[in-house]
């Protein structure tokens, strides 16, 4: 199944060749002063499995963010170390995902008015085995 989502003013648009995984609240400082928000939603794909149908060159690269040039949406994220795995946002998804976020990571710096509400796991940091996780859509041992 096949998934598409685009930048806020349509100039980038993209397909996933895959289904989409578990998604992850993080509650950093660096994705809520970023995104204006409490938390951001990501999902780890494999970057292969990421194809960009228009907008190609509108897409800036700021450290290991990807952006539209001309809108500024945040699109995901990727690792100069680990190009082969892509943190996909996913209000960029044209089609909500059905399964809520399976866990909250970074909370250590989560904003004290936010009240963490369900009961999925939390995690201070990035959970344990996560750069297994990275290395594994990466295609590096």
């Amino acid at each position: 199944m096949t998934r598409g989502g685009h930048c806020h003013c349509g100039s980038v648009r993209y397909e996933l060749n895959c289904g989409l995984p578990a998604t992850v609240n993080c509650h950093c400082r660096d994705c809520r002063r970023i995104h204006g928000a409490a938390f951001v939603t990501t999902a780890p794909i494999s970057t292969e499995d990421l194809r960009i149908l228009t907008g190609e060159d509108t897409i800036q690269k700021h450290g290991q963010r990807y952006f539209c040039a001309e809108c500024g949406t945040r699109l995901w994220n990727r690792l100069d170390d680990r190009p082969g795995a892509t943190l996909l946002m996913v209000a960029t998804l044209d089609q909500e995902p059905s399964a809520a976020p399976a866990v909250h990571v970074n909370i250590e710096s989560k904003a004290p008015w936010y009240s963490i509400s369900d009961d999925r796991p939390v995690f201070k940091q990035l959970p344990p085995g996560s750069g297994n996780f990275l290395e594994s859509l990466d295609g590096k041992d």
